[in-house]
């Protein structure tokens, strides 16, 4: 057996005779350790030092923080290959230092909370991505052309609850202890409405694992739901975002706490007249376009390429009465764990977005651009609708 091995068996016994021992004359721990709200736990091949833009194939780095049965083996980084920019460039950064942001400032609407930020959207884009790679935050998905990136399933560490026993083990095994929850966020870049500023959106998803029980009480397995958003989560997210673009985390937090609420009312409705199908948001189109964006981001839709000039989003999409029950709910619902190669091309849509004189109207286009009224249609602006009310 290795030295290192003793040591650490060594170490492990003590730690708990010590523990079980006297415990109980310990100060209390909560005195001790900070709060922590994220913490989330690094993938070591992302601290390594990447080559922007990277060029990550399937076979150089795996994420070990895959969601289980979540569908064929495991995910991995998508193979990404960006243009190299022109000289003069903001993306001609790689291997110098970013600039910080000056100007970062926090927009509300209800929960949703997102950034808009003093600086080219290839600026922002390079800076996010050392983001990332600085706090050890694999991405499975990375496409400049439309601005997103999706991170791997994140455990987040802060679940476990911290006492001195855990704390111990996890110091010297630290794969002894897991959390039952995984997170994963989903950041999307777009050019501002006003000229050299970016608009930042994130949004997040997460699952539980549920354990399930025989008719005798016995553990059988566990499997992982999708739990609800959270949006603490995303405020703490962007948080850190604001500080590594170069805002105090006190301004940041300020800044996020103390965003002004828009007044509530209901914003879409779904319209069904004969065979026509819409939706119809009650903003403008600046506002309506951000909205059905964040609803796309929120319920899974791939968007492949958009055009906001012509108020298109070309997505894809699964559509959930065509999946088995063997897949479970969640796969009726989102599809990042359907193979690429299992779409029907038929399956690919535009979502349109168009001006009216008080409102914005959201109809859904084949990929021809042909109005489509059929039933995954109408699924589709229900879906959107839902989140954007």
């Amino acid at each position: 057996m290795k030295l290192e091995n003793i040591s650490k068996t060594i170490s492990l016994s003590v730690l708990l005779a010590v523990a079980l021992s006297g415990c109980g004359s310990l100060p209390g721990m909560e005195k001790v350790l900070p709060d922590r709200k994220v913490e989330y736990k690094k993938s070591k091949q992302a601290e390594k030092n990447l080559e922007i833009p990277p060029d990550l194939t399937r076979s150089s780095i795996q994420d070990e923080l895959v969601i289980p049965d979540a569908g064929a083996g495991s995910a991995t980084l998508s193979r990404f290959e960006m243009n190299q920019p022109a000289p003069g460039t903001g993306a001609a950064h790689k291997g110098g230092v970013l600039p910080k942001v000056e100007n970062i400032e926090v927009v509300r609407d209800g929960n949703q909370h997102w950034l808009v930020i003093g600086a080219n959207p290839e600026d922002v884009w390079f800076q996010v991505i050392e983001f990332w790679q600085e706090n050890g935050i694999l991405l499975e998905e990375q496409d400049p052309t439309v601005g997103i990136m999706v991170t791997g399933w994140l455990e987040n560490l802060a679940d476990i609850s911290s006492d001195f026993i855990t704390d111990a083990f996890r110091s010297l095994a630290g794969g002894l202890y897991s959390s039952s929850t995984r997170d994963q966020f989903r950041l999307r870049i777009e050019k501002g409405v006003a000229p050299g500023t970016t608009e930042l959106y994130l949004t997040h998803r997460g699952m539980e694992e549920k354990i399930i029980q025989d008719g005798r009480g016995t553990v059988e397995r566990t499997v992982w739901n999708p739990r609800e958003t959270d949006h603490g989560l995303e405020v703490a997210m962007l948080r850190r975002i604001m500080v590594y673009l170069g805002s105090a985390d006190q301004a940041a937090g300020a800044q996020l706490a103390g965003a002004k609420e828009k007044s509530r009312k209901p914003k879409s409705r779904l319209n069904k007249s004969g065979d026509q199908l819409s939706v119809t948001v009650d903003e403008d189109f600046d506002s309506a376009w951000r909205l059905t964006g964040v609803a796309l981001d929120r319920v899974g839709f791939a968007v492949e390429d958009r055009n906001r000039a012509d108020g298109i989003y070309y997505v894809r999409y699964n559509d959930p009465m065509r999946t088995t029950e063997e897949k479970g709910w969640l796969s009726k619902l989102v599809f990042w764990n359907v193979d690429e190669a299992d779409i029907d091309k038929e399956s690919q849509y535009q979502v349109k977005l168009t001006a009216a004189a008080q409102s914005t109207n959201v109809t859904v286009l084949n990929a021809q651009g042909t109005r489509d009224n059929s039933e995954t249609a109408l699924r589709i602006l229900t879906l959107i609708q839902e989140q954007i009310r």
